[in-house]
């Protein structure tokens, strides 16, 4: 869940680690709601949860991250504007002194909220689009006229001052499409970032990766192999549980937001107590894994292609150490790719 944070993203990184060692959780995804107005075929989120924190209980939680030492707070969801009082609880934030960020499908965004998010300076602004037309973008998120509404909030936050990022997942549905995306994304005054790489849903379902391209369309289309950000060295351990986590609209607190790990709940305890004082077993295994653990791993000959998440390898398999088969598939599609660009013909 680690939030790219422009030109300071070295320094992140380094402090990042420095957090990780000693435990300190110092980015936090919240998840205000699991309700959203769009219908997205391929969403990690296929749970309901109608016990949401109140707006006093999400103060109190910010109160008691900033006294565990978290400085940034990613506000998502669902769709984080459907809750009438989401610019309150962001704004509490934000005089609390936290930087935060937001991930919204923007089709909700007014000049008001533009205007109101602009004046929080995020430190990440994020949405998603799927399509270059009305026609695959909504083919996606299966809602009539979410197109334009999606563009509109797109460009009333470039309006008030923003450069939002907006992700473009490669899906099967808009292969022929990405350069037009980037295009329309650039026109709008944002900033495109195309990936790929689908994830098994929040229960475990596997229903996201029908809509991945196989590696015959990948080539058809010739779509540039994602190697980059891969770390030579192969799969690591990742920060969740160590100086990332998230919570959940109902108060529980799991790693990250991609790991279905339940910690505990704020409602019965405390965040200091989840945390540090009495962390889990589960916890405390996964503070305690170094990447030599992760057996399948090292002898893997695509491994310096591989974006491992652990949270999905605890999805799939329910096993925090063992492989992740998104994750091996999606490496061996990488190194595949790069050698035909290298060479013309594949290695592997």
């Amino acid at each position: 869940m680690s939030v790219e944070i422009g030109s300071k993203k070295p320094l992140m990184w380094e402090v990042m680690d420095k957090a990780s060692a000693l435990s300190m959780p110092l980015q936090v995804a919240l998840e205000l709601t699991y309700r959203c107005n769009l219908r997205c075929a391929h969403c990690y989120i296929d749970l309901i949860d109608k016990e949401e924190l109140s707006l006093i209980e999400w103060k109190d939680v910010l109160h008691q991250l900033k006294s565990a030492g978290t400085i940034y707070l990613l506000f998502t969801g669902g769709e984080v504007t459907i809750r009438d009082d989401f610019m309150d609880i962001m704004n509490y934030a934000r005089a609390k002194g936290f930087f935060v960020g937001l991930l919204t499908n923007s089709t909700r965004i007014t000049p008001t909220i533009a205007r109101a998010i602009a004046n929080l300076r995020p430190f990440a602004l994020g949405t998603s689009l799927y399509g270059a037309t009305a026609a695959s973008h909504e083919t996606v998120t299966q809602i009539h006229g979410s197109f334009n509404k999606t563009l509109e909030g797109v460009k009333l936050l470039s309006n008030a001052g923003l450069v939002p990022t907006v992700q473009v997942l490669t899906m099967k549905s808009n292969l022929s499409e990405l350069p037009k995306i980037e295009e329309l994304v650039k026109s709008l005054g944002a900033r495109p970032k195309i990936g790929g790489g689908m994830a098994p849903t929040k229960s475990g379902s596997e229903v996201p990766f029908s809509y991945e391209p196989r590696m015959e369309e990948l080539m058809t289309c010739g779509h540039a192999a994602e190697t980059e950000n891969v770390e030579s060295s192969g799969p690591g351990v990742c920060k969740a549980g160590r100086s990332i986590c998230s919570i959940s609209p109902r108060g529980d607190v799991f790693p990250c937001i991609m790991f279905s790990l339940k910690l505990g709940n704020l409602r019965l305890s405390t965040f200091d107590s989840i945390w540090s004082l009495e962390p889990c077993a589960e916890l405390q295994l996964l503070r305690s894994m170094k990447q030599s653990d992760l057996q399948a791993c090292g002898a893997c000959e695509v491994k310096a292609y591989c974006k491992r998440c652990t949270g999905s390898a605890y999805a799939e398999s329910r096993s925090m150490n063992g492989a992740s088969p998104s994750a091996c598939r999606q490496a061996r599609m990488r190194a595949r790719l790069t050698d035909i660009q290298k060479t013309g013909q594949p290695s592997i």
